[in-house]
């Protein structure tokens, strides 16, 4: 009697084992959907709201836009004009020092001066220089050149 006590004991315990693990796997699935679908409300509300701080960051630049638009036309234009031309620059020096001329002579050179006429003049020497302008556009290729003129014409 006791041992098929024992029996039906341990029968017992290991059926509700049982019956319990098919509960806790519906559980389970039923977790895993929940979970998926917080995750999914979660990843709408984050989509959602940078949407809108998307289009409300559109809405605030937009109208700085055309400005910034007008001053890049205003500022290409003058660049322009730059290309081709030179600016000059006349400099006299003493000759009783010619280390303090070739520190300035490298000095005008760094920053882009051509020396293109020495003339001599009592005592000293007088240096004619010459450089371009600067302009970036010289430095764009032409296709996106023509790319951004093109973009101009249609406003």
């Amino acid at each position: 009697m006791k041992i098929s006590l024992f029996f039906l004991f341990i029968i017992f315990f290991t059926s509700s084992v049982f019956c319990k693990e098919e509960t806790d796997e519906k559980t389970y699935s039923e977790k895993l959907k929940e979970a998926y679908a917080e995750k999914l409300k979660k990843s709408k509300e984050l989509y959602d709201k940078g949407v809108k701080v998307a289009s409300e960051k559109y809405s605030e630049t937009f109208e700085e836009g055309k400005d910034l638009s007008g001053k890049s036309k205003e500022w290409l234009l003058k660049d322009l004009q730059n290309i081709g031309d030179w600016e000059y620059k006349v400099e006299s020096f003493d000759l009783e020092n010619p280390k303090d001329l070739e520190i300035r002579l490298n000095q005008l050179g760094a920053d882009r001066w051509q020396c293109f006429w020495v003339q001599n003049k009592d005592s000293k020497s007088v240096f004619y220089f010459k450089r371009t302008k600067l302009s970036y556009l010289s430095k764009v290729p032409t296709g996106a050149l023509l790319r951004i003129m093109a973009d101009f014409g249609n406003e």
